[in-house]
């Protein structure tokens, strides 16, 4: 059926998908940006597969729309966490080549993304602090490694996830008197409305990641305020990340000089609450510390031109 947006010419889309949003951009052949829009989750859960192709196909779709240009484009690339689990990453780029949005599709992981919108097809290491947490580095040789990444259940220490559960564990602790009093019962309550411990256990039985996630924000602004138990919280966070920044200067080679690291993800991007003392914590590690914007779905977008199509 013919649409009154349809633009013709050659288009491509870029996706950009994590744990909390999704977020895709339409572009021309120089990457033009002529069309954009956010979308739910685009997380790829290997038992939920279906319901990521549907996010990315619906994020997609509205971005065309905006773009106001004609289907099929040449290409989609999209960049999702979870992509690491290559029989799901399958599933998913499969199911995706079947919809009537694009005549080629290439999924690739959300950290993929972010390093082309950083550093292009070139050497750098990206520090991913969101939802979840993660290291990737291309060095100078052409190896790529990777540190951390292994989902909530396994990793994602440093991340908002992470970070949102220990705050959470550290004020049952202190219910149950293994920890000391801490303003985080009370910060953690509002942002939850929560009426005591108990019912924080329980509504964080049933809260997504997402809304965990989010919780690392009151954490992170308590312990500013000297609460020594929302202190320890963000504390073991950075020590996490210090652990993920060391393990890939210790896996890579041929830099010269510092090696450039890039922040992306809700907490360190600018205005995030622990910008400034993850940066800090990299440039005490060896890292050059780069504090341009990056934006992954921007580089997804480069690597669905770079597919031609």
């Amino acid at each position: 059926m013919e649409r009154p947006w349809r633009r013709r010419g050659d288009f491509w889309i870029g996706v950009d998908g994590g744990g909390t949003r999704s977020r895709a951009l339409v572009g021309d052949r120089e990457g033009r940006e002529v069309g954009a829009a956010d979308g739910a989750p685009g997380l790829i859960d290997p038992a939920r597969t279906q319901a990521t192709t549907v996010h990315v196909t619906l994020v997609a779709y509205a971005a065309v729309r905006r773009a106001e240009v004609a289907l099929p484009v040449r290409a989609l690339w999209a960049g999702l966490a979870g992509a690491g689990n290559e029989r799901a990453r399958a599933i998913v780029e499969r199911a995706l080549q079947r919809t009537f949005l694009t005549r080629r599709v290439v999924v690739g992981s959300d950290l993929e993304a972010a390093h082309a919108d950083a550093f292009g097809e070139g050497p750098g290491v990206l520090l991913v602090a969101g939802t979840g947490s993660a290291v990737r580095a291309v060095d100078p040789r052409g190896e790529v490694v990777t540190v951390g990444g292994w989902g909530a259940l396994l990793g994602d220490e440093g991340g908002g996830y992470g970070i949102g559960l220990d705050g959470i564990r550290a004020v049952l602790r202190s219910a149950d008197g293994r920890e000391p009093e801490t303003d985080l019962t009370d910060a953690l309550l509002s942002e939850t409305g929560a009426a005591g411990p108990r019912q924080l256990a329980d509504w964080t039985v049933g809260a997504s990641k997402g809304d965990i996630a989010a919780l690392s924000v009151a954490i992170a602004k308590v312990s500013k305020t000297g609460d020594v138990v929302a202190a320890r919280v963000v504390h073991r966070a950075l020590s996490a990340v210090r652990e993920h920044l060391e393990a890939v200067l210790g896996r890579t080679g041929g830099w010269e000089g510092r090696p450039p690291v890039a922040l992306v993800g809700g907490l360190v991007r600018a205005g995030g609450v622990l910008r400034e003392v993850v940066a800090g914590a990299a440039g005490e590690v060896g890292y050059e510390v780069r504090l341009d914007e990056v934006v992954p779905e921007r580089g997804a977008l480069r690597r669905a031109v770079g597919l031609g199509g």
